[in-house]
């Protein structure tokens, strides 16, 4: 089973307990991605060891659809929840680039931070940085989980306020066949966050998942072609939520 579960960067976001619901092997994987989105969608009500914003417990998900080429795709995403930055604060992007999906997601992240310096002028936005590199940097070993703490003196080190980490979650592609693949679902999921330095808590997550119905059989390049609109539409609307939620209170 190859889906992509690591979330951002977080040390307690475990989504191996998520149930297993038995289909036929071709399905199984459709109906696994299934069960992980929904223990997703508890931890952006729960957090991930920290505190979250009390004022979007009770919120309900914002629901949209559109059709692409004939496949509709419902997107459930998170309700922004208003945050304000001090002035003159620094916040930087901490990620990995794990391959060129990988990067289109993170640059239209960092397309919604560097727009938040039109509401908010006195923020300073700091050139993302690389995990990767950041670990050799200050000699700690990822291995794909790192503890909000973690994140928290790294953001330190950089002389940052806050520190935003994402990451992006789907089936993975390389177990496709080439010809036949019988999809009924397709999903992905982008869960955002933004943690404070000073504290390592926990000041916004934003999540969306994209589901495709599609109910027939694709081929490996349908499939890819597939997995970047539904990633392009995750994406796009958890940047909303980043942007709403920062704007909404932001200082002038």
């Amino acid at each position: 089973m190859g889906v992509r579960t690591r979330l951002p960067r977080c040390g307690h976001d475990k989504i191996t307990s998520a149930p297993l619901i038995m289909a036929s092997p071709r399905q199984h994987r459709t109906f696994w991605i299934g069960s992980v989105l929904l223990t997703g969608l508890t931890l952006a009500t729960l957090g991930c060891g920290g505190h979250t914003p009390s004022s979007g417990m009770n919120q309900q998900p914002l629901e949209t659809s559109h059709e692409h080429q004939g496949i509709p795709f419902e997107t459930t995403s998170s309700r922004p929840i208003p945050f304000t930055l001090a002035p003159g604060s620094k916040i930087g992007l901490l990620h990995e680039d794990r391959d060129e999906t990988d990067r289109h997601v993170r640059v239209v992240i960092e397309q919604a931070l560097f727009s938040l310096k039109a509401t908010v002028p006195r923020l300073i936005v700091v050139e993302r940085r690389s995990v990767g590199d950041l670990e050799k940097e200050f000699r700690f070993q990822a291995s794909g989980k790192v503890k909000d703490q973690d994140l928290a003196k790294i953001g330190h080190f950089l002389g940052l306020d806050y520190v935003v980490v994402f990451d992006a979650i789907y089936q993975d592609l390389n177990e496709l066949y080439g010809l036949r693949n019988q999809i009924e679902t397709w999903a992905v999921t982008v869960p955002l966050k933004i943690i404070a330095v000073n504290t390592a808590e926990i000041k916004l997550h934003c999540l969306a998942t994209a589901n495709a119905h599609v109910g027939r059989q694709m081929t490996a390049s349908e499939v890819r072609l597939l997995n970047q609109e539904a990633l392009r539409t995750a994406t796009t609307s958890v940047s909303q939520c980043l942007s709403s939620s920062l704007q909404a209170t932001s200082p002038n």
